[in-house]
């Protein structure tokens, strides 16, 4: 769905939307992942990368600040984002991400631009930089975790 159509739609069906898929990909991820026991690893300038990313493909629906999009998208950051999160872990957030955004092209970014966003969003979250990349690999991922 390209963004005119997106922006076409009214606010409720596409809140909807997004909240439906979303619920059918983490009840189709949540099985299958392995209790994760890692912290996530990310350098500041992947997190920077990430950033610039994040601007030019994600502030129309989850906004400039992770929680204030124009279109509704679910909040990144802060208590709702762990909540939501935590008990899938890094490699979930990954596939997710990757297989579904940007709505308009999911997939559409290379599997360095996922990483690096991703880095990003767990920047805005309170996890720091520790020198090692966040590889763009799902298996590499499984083992890290999102809670505090």
């Amino acid at each position: 769905m390209n963004r005119t159509r997106l922006s076409r739609l009214p606010q409720t069906a596409l809140t909807l939307t997004i909240a439906v898929i979303a619920a059918t990909t983490v009840v189709r991820l949540a099985p299958s992942q392995p209790a994760a026991q890692a912290a996530p690893t990310f350098t500041a300038e992947q997190s920077d990368r990430g950033r610039a990313v994040y601007g030019r493909n994600c502030t129309d629906c989850h906004g400039t600040t992770l929680d204030n999009g124009e279109f509704g998208g679910p909040v990144l950051k802060g208590g709702f984002f762990r909540q939501k999160w935590a008990p899938l872990g890094v490699g979930a957030l990954y596939s997710y991400t990757k297989g579904l955004m940007p709505p308009d092209r999911p997939g559409g970014l290379t599997d360095q631009n996922y990483a690096d966003l991703i880095a990003y969003i767990l920047s805005q979250n309170g996890y720091t930089a520790n020198g090692k990349e966040l590889p763009a690999d799902p298996g590499a991922l499984q083992g890290m975790s999102i809670k505090p």
